[in-house]
């Protein structure tokens, strides 16, 4: 089969390539997918470019890529869940990454049946931005009533998390471009603040959650508009201090988490707000969650733009310029 490899780290075209290799052969409990959409997200480009080399040391050559959705092909003698034909799609964990490619082998409780409503493009787009919202938002018990601030609202995360607080019933803040602002008040975005006309942190706060999908400055400026008590979900801040002790690092690791993550801890103390910060984990049973909610028609998926198969070095390249409105997907079959 053919499937795009890593076989380095630094730039894109240099280290993402084409390769032809034998098909994967399911163990006991997994099934085989026949791929007919991945999606890119940006920790694939993270991966790429070596950001995480200290959490997730990959041995290289190796496939890469976490959303996908396609049909079984077959089933291993424990896999009791689906059966060859089967639409289905799934996230793959950070051990068995690899859905740039023709085929995959992945356990059967990372995956679900496709929502039927949409195309595999569109369930491809699903997996990673859904879980880590549902994953996140249960780590903080969010809950009806409460306030928002969702940043990057445009974006792939941003068009999921926006759909998932509303159907909860929060009221929701984001950010975005003013050129965008109708479409993700199409979203349910209650009140949308323009970055490129006025600055959030002047716009009044006291949020209850904030969801930083930005990093950077904007993770330690998020306690800055969190109320007393609330909290602030990071996907591209540092580690959380508890992150070393989950993953049972070395005592050197630990000492780099507690290095890069002591601003937002002091942020997190004067603001008397909580900091929440985890990897995604692969859910077949939250997947299912997901396929509901999209059948039932309270989340749609939102496609930026589709790239050929052969295309993914341009397809991570488009999305790391971080305009990309909605998700990009490559379409494998």
């Amino acid at each position: 089969m053919r499937t795009f490899v890593l076989d380095g780290y630094g730039a894109i075209a240099d280290h993402v390539h084409l390769a032809e290799i034998a098909d994967p052969a399911p163990g006991a409990e997994d099934v085989l997918i026949e791929i007919h959409a991945a999606s890119l997200n940006p920790i694939d480009f993270k991966i790429v470019h070596g950001d995480l080399k200290r959490v997730s040391k990959y041995r290289l050559p190796r496939p890469f890529g976490f959303d996908a959705s396609g049909i079984v092909l077959s089933a291993g003698a424990r896999a009791t869940r689906f059966k060859p034909g089967d639409a289905i799609y799934a996230r793959a964990s950070r051990e068995t990454i690899g859905t740039f490619a023709e085929k995959i082998a992945l356990q059967e409780q990372f995956v679900a049946l496709k929502p039927a409503a949409i195309s595999h493009a569109e369930a491809a787009a699903l997996p990673l931005v859904g879980l880590t919202t549902l994953q996140g938002f249960a780590r903080v018990k969010a809950r009806a009533g409460q306030r928002i601030l969702i940043h990057a609202g445009a974006g792939g995360i941003g068009t999921f998390a926006i759909q998932y607080a509303k159907h909860l019933g929060l009221e929701v803040t984001t950010t975005t471009s003013s050129k965008n602002a109708d479409f993700v008040k199409s979203l349910g975005a209650d009140r949308v603040i323009a970055y490129d006309r006025e600055n959030y942190l002047e716009a009044g706060g006291d949020y209850d959650i904030v969801y930083d999908t930005l990093g950077g400055a904007f993770t330690v400026d998020a306690f800055k508009v969190v109320k007393r008590g609330g909290a602030v979900i990071s996907l591209s801040g540092p580690p959380d201090r508890d992150f070393a002790r989950r993953e049972g690092a070395g005592w050197l690791v630990r000492a780099a988490v507690w290095l890069m993550s002591r601003k937002v801890y002091a942020a997190s103390a004067e603001a008397g707000a909580s900091y929440c910060w985890f990897f995604t984990e692969p859910s077949g049973d939250q997947l299912r969650e997901i396929a509901h909610l999209v059948d039932s028609g309270a989340i749609r998926p939102v496609i930026d733009r589709e790239f050929a198969f052969e295309q993914l070095p341009v397809a991570l390249t488009y999305l790391k310029a971080g305009r990309a409105r909605g998700k990009v997907v490559l379409r494998v079959k």
